[in-house]
């Protein structure tokens, strides 16, 4: 059996096939994973104050590798600072998509007190291992993942919208102009270890379970694995 790794056919035991199979799940096309562990990829946000020109950050497409210049463009998502605009509203991390992307968001409403009545918001999507991203997830062009509560430009006052180590949905329409889902490993609120998308179109792409084989995942993190499960 053999894996397509960085372009070079590498064959792997009997035993080794068997862990990638499971810790791969149902046989849906091809996925592929791109590694940014080591930070080659600086995902870093952009401002967006009222009234003001927008400050540029730098774009995640996660068709791409983590060697990826950071462009600007149809299919690439942004992450965006929005400081308060008012004395009764809080600042605002999002992400963002551009044309043909899309983010998860919850389907709960989350409700945040401030300034002496609730906000009512959505927040990004945080999966679970094992979960499915797919059709049937709440998609949007825009989600939120972190609240500032008061006004700050760091992370050192608010309240996250996902958790510390989070998986987030993504979907983005490629050439055959349909959906493809994916999914980016997010940590610190801030940092894309890892991202990954499906290469069939509308199929479901699995959240990565780390057992039997939380190893074997991480060597496939690591080498930037395009695998085609049977």
């Amino acid at each position: 059996m053999a894996k397509r790794i960085l372009g070079t056919s590498v064959g792997l035991s009997a035993i080794g096939a068997a862990l990638l199979a499971a810790a791969s799940g149902p046989s849906w096309g091809s996925v592929v994973v791109y590694d940014n562990s080591a930070g080659t990829f600086w995902w870093y946000s952009g401002v967006r104050p009222l009234g003001d020109p927008e400050t540029p950050g730098s774009f995640l497409d996660i068709t791409q590798p983590a060697t990826q210049s950071g462009e600007r463009r149809t299919g690439t998502m942004g992450k965006w600072f929005y400081p308060n605009n008012s004395s009764s509203s809080p600042g605002l991390r999002v992400l963002d998509g551009e044309r043909e992307v899309q983010t998860a968001r919850t389907t709960e409403i989350k409700h945040l007190f401030w300034k002496d009545h609730y906000i009512h918001v959505k927040p990004t999507r945080d999966y679970l291992e094992g979960e499915l991203v797919a059709s049937s997830d709440n998609w949007d062009g825009q989600s939120t993942y972190f609240w500032h509560l008061p006004w700050d430009a760091t992370f050192d006052v608010g309240t996250p919208g996902i958790g510390t180590d989070a998986y987030l949905g993504v979907r983005v329409k490629m050439a055959d102009n349909q959906w493809h889902y994916g999914w980016i490993h997010y940590l610190d609120y801030m940092t894309p270890i890892a991202w990954a998308y499906e290469t069939e179109p509308n199929t479901p792409i699995q959240i990565p379970v780390p057992s039997p084989s939380a190893s074997l995942y991480l060597v496939m993190m690591g080498l930037g694995l395009r695998s085609r499960h049977r």
